[in-house]
């Protein structure tokens, strides 16, 4: 398998088992999400920036950072050693930042390129203050994020190992580094016509009436 091929894998199984350890009942709604503007002139200290630039930066986390910068930007009683689970019986190294609190970020380190930067950054709590530049969080609506992108994208069926997950934004505003996974509000609204190895449209009606929100947000970046 190739390491594009690889990756893309990866950050799959691990968003949609992500999915399945969050909590169904989200308690964000639409008017926790500010507006947030495209471009972040100025970075706060690290302690206070929960801005997702994706492709660019998570915090002032970026491509080329190290464990070693990780840990001076936030200092390391921040950062916990772990072994992310990805799914399949498989796991990655990886470190957590903010561990075991609302902001927790785990990331997974690329160990394809031997690089010791981050393959990717997943974000999965639903009490987290990280949002992207255009606004999207752990706990926006479908039909935010649909505003959000400016088009209707495109979203696997329910019920299944990649179910929710975003599979193509259409050309929208949002791009391929931010990686989206959605969960219904309420599970036993999920019926066989929106489930499966099958693809909709955000503004199916079928869809729209699951009131899914946004349960885990998975970011790469441009290298």
């Amino acid at each position: 398998m190739r390491k594009s091929a690889l990756a893309q894998w990866l950050v799959m199984i691990a968003l949609a088992f992500s999915i399945s350890a969050c909590n169904s009942d989200n308690k964000k709604t639409s008017g926790e999400a500010a507006t947030f503007t495209e471009e972040v002139e100025q970075k706060p200290s690290p302690e206070m920036d929960f801005t997702i630039v994706p492709g660019e930066r998570v915090g002032h986390i970026i491509a080329t950072s190290t464990e070693a910068d990780i840990k001076a930007l936030y200092g390391e009683e921040q950062v916990e050693y772990r072994s992310v689970y990805i799914g399949e019986g498989e796991s990655q190294p990886g470190i957590a930042v903010f561990p075991n609190s609302p902001n927790e970020l785990e990331i997974v380190w690329d160990i394809a390129a031997a690089t010791g930067n981050p393959e990717f950054i997943r974000i999965s709590q639903d009490s987290a203050d990280w949002h992207t530049v255009q606004g999207v969080a752990v706990g926006t609506s479908l039909e935010e994020l649909q505003q959000i992108n400016g088009r209707p994208f495109q979203l696997y069926g329910f019920g299944w190992d990649y179910g929710g997950l975003v599979n193509d934004w259409k050309g929208g505003k949002l791009n391929s580094h931010l990686i989206i996974a959605l969960q219904p509000e309420d599970w036993e609204q999920v019926g066989t016509k929106v489930s499966g190895d099958r693809t909709f449209y955000s503004d199916d009606p079928q869809i729209l009436a699951l009131r899914a929100r946004v349960a885990s947000i998975v970011v790469t970046f441009r290298k």
